[in-house]
């Protein structure tokens, strides 16, 4: 059903196109976990529960993600947090799931102060990059375009398009941010959970040590589930480790794709190629640890992340961008300074010029 009405049912509005594609990748990710569910031998078990409660009970595991009387019955709560707790804090199947250390202070007040600042140093960048972005000739369409001007000379072009990367990948991570300072102040402020049950979302993308530093430790691990069950999990019991991470690397790939099909702008096997090749590279450096006793990290191994990832992360970006993601509307104009304020403020400057 979750399948059925991901594919079946579409706005049919091109500026739609970004919630087309989350509704997608909403949709995939519930039939993931409900296989992943239907295959659980014992259920959804809370860390240090060894079975399921009985009908009505109360769950025996530990609480630490409510500080304070809820409005909402004990049950519900529960339903909630195994629902939408993709990262599985203080259940079993999170375990091992890398958490980044959290420099907010704990207490509830200070805590959903320091939350609302996150909020209100990321938004601003979110909107003045997606902006930018809408200004620029053919990517900033629904009609779509490519990153890489061939009215450009080489050097020129790839400049540009690395530039463009780059803004676009600050705009990601800043959105990604906002967005769960949001639900962490729903989560904390409205539903009496505790600050720990919010812990950070990523942890400084762009300092990564190596690939596996940031796919692993840095970049945020919301679906590393559904990727270790839709790929990860079968291919790691036929091929060890290494059939993990391509196993979980192809179905993020796949999953990427599949959420883009749904606006009807047809495959882009870029996106999946990408991913993939991101699980070699993890690979890679898994093999040289092996061989030289060391992990890649330090400068080196930022240096062989920003080269793995910025040329291969254009041609990504660059899939979706032909196929109009770029142009399309992400942040009502009513809710944008950036749009209704410093663009005009600036195409004006720039017309008396």
């Amino acid at each position: 059903m979750a399948i059925r009405g991901t594919y079946y049912y579409d706005w049919f509005e091109p500026k739609y196109y970004f919630f087309t594609w989350v509704r997608a990748l909403v949709g995939i990710t519930i039939a993931v976990q409900s296989v992943d569910l239907a295959l659980s031998a014992k259920g959804r078990l809370k860390v240090g529960e060894k079975d399921l409660p009985a009908l009505y009970e109360d769950s025996q595991g530990p609480r630490q993600h409510m500080q304070h009387p809820s409005r909402l019955p004990q049950w519900m709560l529960e339903a909630l947090d195994v629902a939408f707790s993709l990262r599985g804090l203080g259940w079993e199947f999170g375990k091992g799931v890398n958490i980044p250390k959290d420099t907010r202070p704990q207490e509830r007040s200070a805590f959903l102060k320091a939350t609302a600042f996150t909020f209100l140093k990321t938004f601003p960048v979110v909107d003045l990059g997606i902006a930018i972005i809408q200004q620029l000739p053919g990517i900033g369409s629904t009609a779509g375009g490519s990153m890489f001007y061939t009215s450009l000379p080489s050097i020129p072009r790839y400049v540009a398009s690395t530039a463009i990367f780059l803004l676009s990948g600050a705009t990601m991570t800043a959105g990604f941010e906002a967005l769960y300072s949001i639900g962490t102040l729903v989560g904390v402020g409205l539903l009496r959970q505790a600050p720990g049950a919010w812990p950070p979302l990523t942890a400084n993308p762009f300092t990564a040590e190596s690939l596996g530093d940031f796919w692993a430790r840095r970049w945020h691990q919301m679906l590393r589930r559904t990727f270790m069950v839709a790929g990860g999990i079968p291919l790691g019991m036929l091929l060890g480790r290494a059939g993990a991470v391509f196993g979980a690397f192809f179905a993020s790939g796949l999953f990427h794709e599949f959420g883009t099909y749904a606006t009807g702008r047809g495959m882009d096997h870029r996106v999946t190629i990408f991913f993939v090749l991101q699980g070699v590279g993890v690979v890679l450096e898994g093999v040289w640890k092996q061989l030289t006793g060391r992990r890649v990290c330090g400068w080196p191994g930022r240096v062989w992340a920003y080269l793995v990832m910025v040329p291969l992360g254009q041609m990504c970006l660059d899939a979706w961008f032909i196929r109009g993601l770029g142009g399309a509307l992400f942040i009502p104009k009513f809710m944008s300074p950036a749009q209704s304020i410093v663009v005009p403020a600036v195409k004006q400057l720039l017309g008396r010029l």
